[in-house]
């Protein structure tokens, strides 16, 4: 007879996976309870959220996404079955600033790693999800873009002021001499 108290979880955890789209499935290792309770408040703070769960409830909850969605299937057939614990990293907003707040937490806490993710609708391995982690926000690149465009224009307009400042410099010069 199956745990109807299982089912329910399997189910809650099926649909959080579904309608969350973006997750990402960590390894926690001997990770001590305060500080995993420390990374829950650093992710709160970015509108993203941890949960702790069995393996063959997040398997059972994948094989029954797996019908319906093709990333779930490629899921299953690439990655089960699990054997570190895990944990499931759910994204509200943006993921890009839960990632980054997991990664920084990830560099002092050497126990913690990614196992794999699921980013707008694609499948990424532990290695893609640790650059993924590291690049920088939306706001970071839109001021690098604009910097790069300004640099060369700037650059131009000195190089072409500079033979004329130079003359006026001279000029001046000589107009101040007795």
């Amino acid at each position: 007879m199956k745990n109807p108290t299982k089912i329910h979880l399997v189910s809650e955890i099926s649909g959080i996976i579904n309608a969350g789209k973006n997750f990402v499935l960590i390894k926690f290792g001997h990770t001590s309870h305060k500080t995993l309770e420390e990374l829950r408040r650093d992710l709160r703070k970015n509108q993203s959220s941890i949960k702790i769960l069995k393996n063959t409830l997040l398997e059972k909850s994948i094989n029954k996404l797996s019908s319906s969605h093709p990333i779930y299937l490629k899921i299953k057939k690439t990655f089960f079955p699990m054997r570190e614990t895990s944990a499931v990293l759910f994204f509200e907003k943006e993921w890009n600033s839960g990632l980054r707040a997991f990664r920084t937490f990830m560099e002092k806490e050497k126990s913690l790693s990614f196992k794999f993710g699921v980013i707008d609708g694609e499948l990424y391995h532990a290695s893609d999800m640790l650059k993924i982690a590291s690049l920088p926000d939306k706001e970071q690149l839109m001021g690098m873009i604009v910097g790069s465009m300004k640099n060369p224009m700037s650059r131009l307009t000195y190089s072409m002021k500079y033979h004329a400042q130079k003359f006026v410099y001279i000029l001046n010069k000589k107009n101040s001499q007795p």
